[in-house]
């Protein structure tokens, strides 16, 4: 089985949101272990992904607007941003509300990070 075709036919929503949410937050660890299946016990039937999972690794890749490599996609290389741009791409940006400045407190830089690559996302699609 190819997991991540399996990933997409499931649940393209969130497998390309999550490949968004990690560039936006720089999140470092979306290893293949930190995805996973939600199954009807009744069926025996995949119904989703996970939701957000192990996600205690943020910003963790904020040096560069590139992000670090996307790990879901391997043995594929690319950026996180080259994969949140084809996410875009795929599904959309589907922002439903303004980015409240305050969640940073006094991390100047990674406020300045998360509005410069959501910004580089919006130029794909909204």
């Amino acid at each position: 089985m190819d997991v991540l075709k399996e990933c997409i036919r499931i649940d393209k929503e969130t497998y390309y949101g999550m490949n968004i949410l990690d560039y936006l937050v720089g999140n470092i660890d979306c290893h293949p272990e930190n995805w996973g299946f939600l199954v009807d016990n009744r069926t025996n039937e995949y119904v989703s992904l996970y939701p957000i999972m192990d996600f205690n690794q943020s910003f963790g890749s904020y040096d560069t607007i590139d992000g670090a490599n996307c790990q879901p996609i391997y043995p594929e290389k690319k950026t996180q941003r080259e994969a949140a741009i084809e996410a875009v791409k795929e599904i959309g940006l589907h922002q439903i509300q303004e980015i409240d400045e305050e969640i940073f407190e006094n991390r100047r830089e990674w406020k300045e990070m998360f509005f410069r690559r959501l910004e580089e996302l919006k130029k794909y699609g909204s």
